[in-house]
């Protein structure tokens, strides 16, 4: 790409973003056709007519891929030049790509590449991670790096997964099915497991050791269940009516059953600097005050103190900084986007919480915290008398990594935090004393480690419902794919991914049907600190539903639910149906009342259907967006499924079994709800439970 035309290129591409993040909706990123030159060249072209790139050519040609970069498609191919390839040679011995097994080259090949466009204006937009992972389906870690000339920054570029740094001269240089950013270095992929990466961090030694003592390193070194084989399942890969008759999306298995990990570790000086702790007995009298313990000195008994705090910092999920949390329908002028999940301790669940960084100015649940953070184990709730002395600043998760250093292994990832989390009583009577509000996404942690939500949700085009989207694919899960679930071989259990117009929290939803006219499953609730609560189900009624009983551990509750009724409103004794409005005023209140005591709340206020609002993740959600999960007609409902007392330290769960589920029939699974009775039986100003 001579100068004149990569200058007029800068020069459109600047144009396109503006346009984009200005007027509408870039469903998959910048168009592909905004980075294209006057030349007609597909990758596997360009490699060829250059033979500064000759090298990487030959590993392309012997891994046999070179067909596939011929093909149309997104690409982004970090390319290392020649001398960065020889380096490489020279540092495991070898000459030539000749020495190299086809194996070799075909992980060579696949760690360069990332089938999604990303120029340089998303990859600046990258917290840690792209969104979308390598062909070798390893995530890619992004690192910022200045371009120093004289002394003066000029640029910025970047280090791919903390080893080859872009080229900034010939970024950005386009192709018929992509882009290429040639590097200085060979992208090597991710080989190493989690505990084995973190023991090389020098900063963290206490926390490693205390992973050895309590034999937490033996439990995360998973990474890939080899008993899975998707072939056996392709035939349940089809098209599945989940709508009205004109959407029949296309679902398939999932290709693999990968496994992974996340750890929140607190570095030593933190650990000193805070709390005095020197060494790992050290933290281990620090344990005791906050957990009983049931086995002294037996460190690998999870009832030990030592071994539930440090398993309280583990998830058994790979969580990459921007997936920990979604702004996908969450309209954050009221909220904060937040995610719970069941950590490693026995019986626990952490909150994760992103602390908005788009809307600067906004109040709400803010109290101290720092504006652009994600915080775990946070506490702020304005609605209490005296908010500020409830207040639990939680731990900062930082997105730093060390220069050098890559915190991001092939089953997991680690982050440093700057305070110990804890699921202790003070935890449970300020975190946990609030409305869990909980996408069913969260609940399984094969959906993180396979990476089967989408970074890209859509507005849908109902006449291409049936395509095989590769940006936002469905899924269907066979049986025993999802670790401690249930479910009725005869029945479907479809996972339709994230898209902006759909009536669903977080934008995601699960499906259940059957060609049998019948569906069963039980699936794991999250704990909770022991006490009475509410279960409730968010999902939008519709037609095509079908009638559903619940239970709750094995016991039914209630009578059975009819997804297709959308009257509830309507039918409400007050005779006031309207929840668009701004909820305030005594009609509001009492229909409210009328609503509850019926054993339903409407759709959130603070969650909006996002229509085509512009913005990756829907970042620049504004209150004029769509509308609000509450609105008139009971798009969105939330029903009471379980109501009583939660006992502590034991599984509990939640089953569906089908009613009726005629011909295409399905029942809806978006999300739950667990609150507490201080929240939901609480009446009053300024204290109980919000409308958001």
């Amino acid at each position: 790409m001579n100068t004149i035309r990569k200058y007029l290129f800068r020069i459109s591409l600047v144009v396109a973003v503006a346009t984009c993040w200005g007027l509408t909706s870039c469903d998959d990123g910048i168009a592909t056709e905004n980075y294209r030159t006057y030349d007609v060249e597909m990758l596997s072209d360009y490699l060829r007519n250059r033979p500064e790139f000759s090298k990487f050519t030959q590993i392309v040609t012997k891994a046999g891929l070179m067909d596939l970069f011929s093909t149309y498609g997104q690409y982004t191919c970090f390319v290392p030049t020649d001398s960065a390839l020889n380096a490489y040679f020279r540092s495991i011995g070898i000459s030539s790509v000749d020495e190299l097994s086809v194996a070799d080259c075909d992980t060579l090949a696949r760690t360069a590449i990332v089938n999604r466009v990303y120029g340089l204006p998303e990859l600046a937009s990258v917290a840690l991670y792209l969104g979308k992972n390598n062909m070798l389906d390893q995530p890619v870690k992004i690192e910022s790096v200045p371009v120093i000339e004289n002394g003066d920054t000029i640029n910025s570029t970047y280090r791919i997964n903390g080893q080859g740094t872009i080229i900034i001269e010939l970024a950005n240089d386009s192709v018929e099915n992509g882009i290429v950013h040639p590097v200085d270095g060979l992208i090597e992929p991710l080989r190493e497991l989690l505990p084995t990466l973190m023991k090389k961090d020098e900063s963290i030694s206490i926390f490693n050791t205390c992973l050895e003592l309590t034999g937490l390193d033996r439990k995360m070194m998973r990474f890939r269940d080899e008993s899975y084989n998707s072939e056996d399942w392709e035939y349940l890969n089809n098209n599945y009516q989940t709508g009205a008759a004109t959407q029949k999306p296309y679902f398939e298995v999932p290709e693999y059953r990968y496994y992974g990990y996340t750890a929140f570790a607190v570095p030593d000086s933190i650990l000193k600097e805070v709390y005095g702790c020197e060494s790992w007995q050290d933290l281990y009298e620090y344990a005791k005050t906050i957990y009983t313990d049931g086995a002294p000195n037996d460190f690998t008994n999870e009832t030990n103190a030592l071994y539930q705090l440090i398993a309280y910092h583990v998830l058994d999920r790979k969580g990459l900084y921007d997936k920990l949390t979604t702004y996908v329908t969450i309209y954050t002028g009221d909220l904060y986007p937040t995610e719970w999940y069941s950590t490693m301790a026995p019986y626990t669940t952490i909150k994760v919480e992103m602390v908005n960084g788009k809307y600067a100015s906004i109040n709400k649940n803010k109290g101290s915290a720092i504006i652009g953070n994600l915080y775990l184990n946070r506490h702020y709730n304005n609605r209490e008398p005296n908010p500020a002395a409830n207040e639990q600043r939680g731990a900062i998760v930082s997105r730093t990594v060390k220069p050098g250093l890559s915190q991001n292994a092939t089953n997991g990832v680690y982050y440093y935090i700057d305070r110990l989390v804890d699921f202790g009583a003070k935890t449970q009577e300020t975190v946990f004393n609030n409305r869990m509000r909980i996408d069913l996404y969260t609940i399984w942690p094969e959906m993180m480690n396979n990476d089967i939500r989408s970074d890209n949700p859509k507005v849908v085009d109902v006449a291409q419902m049936s395509a095989r989207d590769p940006e936002s694919l469905n899924y269907i899960f066979p049986p025993g794919y999802l670790d401690d679930t249930e479910s009725d071989p005869d029945g479907r259990f479809l996972y339709q991914n994230a898209h902006r117009s759909f009536w669903s929290y977080e934008g995601d939803e699960y499906n259940l049907n059957s060609s049998f006219n019948t569906f069963d499953i039980t699936f794991p609730l999250p704990s909770v600190p022991e006490g009475d609560y509410q279960i409730r189900l968010g999902f939008a009624p519709m037609a095509f539903r079908a009638i559903a009983q619940m239970y709750f551990d094995g016991v039914p509750q209630d009578i059975p639910l009819d997804m297709r009724d959308a009257t509830v409103f309507a039918k409400l004794p007050s005779g006031f149906a309207d929840f668009s409005s701004t909820p305030s005023g005594e009609a509001w209140e009492q229909s409210k009342k009328d609503l509850h005591n019926l054993g339903w709340y409407h759709g959130p206020c603070g969650v909006r259907n996002t229509g085509s609002v512009s913005g990756d993740n829907d970042f620049n959600l504004s209150s004029g967006d769509g509308s609000s999960f509450n609105q008139n007609g009971g798009h969105t409902m939330r029903k009471v499924i379980y109501q009583g007392h939660i006992t502590a330290g034991r599984k509990h769960t939640l089953r569906m079994k089908s009613v009726w589920a005629a011909g295409t029939a399905q029942l809806m699974i978006d999300y739950i709800e667990i609150v507490p009775k201080s929240i939901y039986g609480v009446e009053g100003e300024g204290k109980g439970e919000d409308d958001l």
